[in-house]
């Protein structure tokens, strides 16, 4: 099975497959592709909910949000 999940930034517009909210530019998506099931687009709180944005420390002690 393969599945990989990309960050992405909207240069449109697309709807959140989670909770179905409008996402506009320039906000941050997750697009999660897996084996024999449509892609998803998940806005930044669907995947905080589904543990796939996590916050984490660079190397100089700043906080950021990145994708898994």
């Amino acid at each position: 099975m393969t599945s990989w999940i990309s960050g992405l930034v909207v240069s449109g517009e697309i709807q959140c497959n989670g909770c179905g909210r409008m996402v506009r530019h320039p906000e941050r998506y997750a697009y999660v592709s897996e084996d024999n099931k449509p892609p998803q687009r998940l806005c930044e709180k669907c995947s905080r909910t589904r543990g796939l944005l996590k916050k984490r420390r660079d190397e100089k002690g700043r906080e950021m949000e990145t994708f898994l």
